[in-house]
């Protein structure tokens, strides 16, 4: 077959007068320029982030909800007179209870990432760590919530803005924590979690011989080291049946393909999000201080 060049000079020396001439070009196959050695094989394995195996949520009895959100009861005080046996027709000790009516709303808390298509359509393994990074996004953030929630929409109320405060009898770490469970247990409740930041987790563990062992634990009460409690902060409670989560929508992803431009960039949008309401019943089963 003739060269483009040669079809062209040809056609225009038999017929001069044409301004349009029509040429065959030979279809040969392209040698592409690889990026990756030409015997590369897909890994069927995506190794993903940090997954802490105990979480607040783990503490905390929960159920579902219906509505936009949860109106209930919390015991604010309880206090008494003596109360002693006491002759017919005596006055009797009197004990009074008070409570507040509290109004949470279910919030939103989500999260989205973008992704190039052909990553999601050919690394199947990509599409079930994805979902399990972002869930566990929406943990974090839900753990935050559930600590340092300031209860301004659209926020939750969490336990640190709700925990009565322990000032302790003595300096150091694990006596801060003590105070709290002392005061939690002199209230007349049994303490089943605390939580500690990672830095004051690791300094207590300095402190005791021999090291503790898994589950984490301090005098046999589960210990949830978390990042968001604030360093030299601690939080102690007994969770249930004092504090309860309800799920409004339980967390779940969707992807989508028809955010902004996306389509025309082969890009997919993947959302995942939850909505929930805390309900603290009782704030004398928690107690909060701080380490010095």
């Amino acid at each position: 077959m003739k060269t483009p060049g040669e079809q062209i000079t040809g056609a225009l020396l038999e017929h001069p007068e044409h301004r349009r001439v029509e040429i065959n070009l030979e279809r040969k196959a392209v040698s592409p320029i690889l990026v990756y050695p030409s015997t590369a094989e897909t890994l069927e394995r995506v190794v993903q982030g940090p997954v802490l195996p105990l979480r607040l949520r783990s503490l905390i009895p929960a159920s579902s909800i219906s509505g936009s959100g949860i109106l209930y009861a919390r015991e604010t005080s309880f206090t008494s007179s003596t109360i002693l046996p006491k002759d017919p027709g005596a006055v009797k000790g009197a004990a009074d209870l008070t409570y507040e009516i509290v109004q949470q709303a279910a919030v939103t808390i989500p999260a989205y990432m973008k992704l190039p298509k052909q990553y999601w359509d050919d690394f199947t393994m990509l599409q079930s760590w994805i979902n399990s990074r972002l869930l566990y996004g929406l943990a974090d953030a839900e753990e935050n919530q559930l600590l340092n929630g300031n209860g301004v929409a659209p926020n939750l109320q969490g336990f640190m803005a709700v925990a009565i405060a322990v000032t302790p009898a003595a300096a150091g770490l694990l006596a801060g924590v003590a105070a709290g469970l002392a005061a939690v247990y002199g209230r007349g409740y049994l303490a089943t979690g605390i939580v500690v930041n990672p830095a004051d987790w690791g300094a207590i563990l300095a402190s005791i011989t021999p090291l503790l062992t898994l589950p984490l634990n301090l005098w046999g009460v589960p210990v949830i080291v978390s990042k968001y409690m604030t360093t030299k902060n601690y939080l102690v409670g007994q969770f249930s049946p004092y504090s309860q989560i309800f799920d409004r929508e339980e967390a779940a992803l969707e992807v989508a393909t028809q955010d902004q431009d996306d389509f025309i960039k082969d890009m997919i949008a993947i959302r995942a999000e939850e909505r929930l309401a805390l309900a603290i019943y009782q704030p004398g089963a928690f107690a909060k201080g701080t380490f010095t």
